[in-house]
């Protein structure tokens, strides 16, 4: 248990160090400008994934919608369940009409174990507006390069659990209509910050 402690606390600073390397623009823009596109070349680009029902969706599924992105597992022990946990509180305060102009999207860096069919089964348990994506390795790192995400194996005897685990960051990234980047959020945001940024960007 210590070990697993010591590793989460290593995701946690991983996330922090990581969040110090993004230039939060959009912190200090108006909707409008961080629509514009500052920061969209740091964060964000293509990727060739399987969701969740098994259908093939590349970047394009960001089109259209406003999109809540996030890099973890479905094995993580504590960190992917509380911030999934926050981004369907988020979800539930939106009105029908702003739901419908938004989605989640659940990225394993565990291809090995989250088949399409564990990803079926782990979103259920958060919300319905949440998507589990999937892929080979290759399609993963590729994903996790274009969004800066990081994570490392590290195995059961390293962990000290009877499986291994992933070291990962932990943002959730607010993506626009265009699929374009306009904010990140770090691990343990309050839901109504999310819910305050979606509401910008909807009204532009």
């Amino acid at each position: 248990m210590k070990r697993r402690t010591f590793w989460t606390g290593l995701a946690v600073l991983a996330t922090a160090a990581l969040l110090g390397s993004v230039v939060l623009i959009a912190d200090h823009l108006s909707p409008q400008k961080a629509e514009q596109g500052q920061g969209r070349a740091a964060i964000g680009g293509p990727f060739s994934l399987t969701d969740h029902t098994g259908q093939a969706v590349t970047q394009d599924i960001l089109k259209g919608k406003l999109s809540l992105v996030y890099f973890g597992y479905s094995f993580c022990p504590d960190i992917c369940p509380t911030d999934l946990q926050l981004i369907a509180q988020a979800l539930d305060q939106l009105s029908p009409e702003e739901l419908a102009d938004t989605q989640a999207l659940f990225v394993t860096i565990d291809p090995e174990r989250d088949t399409v069919t564990q990803m079926a089964d782990y979103v259920a348990l958060f919300h319905p507006s949440i998507r589990g994506l999937t892929g080979t390795p290759d399609q993963i790192a590729g994903a996790a390069r274009s969004y800066r995400a990081y994570y490392k194996k590290i195995s059961a005897e390293e962990a000290g659990t009877v499986d291994y685990l992933m070291d990962h960051s932990a943002f959730i990234y607010l993506m626009n209509r265009d699929g374009d980047f306009v904010r990140v959020f770090g691990h343990g945001v309050n839901p109504d910050e999310i819910v305050e940024w979606i509401r910008k960007v909807r009204a532009g």
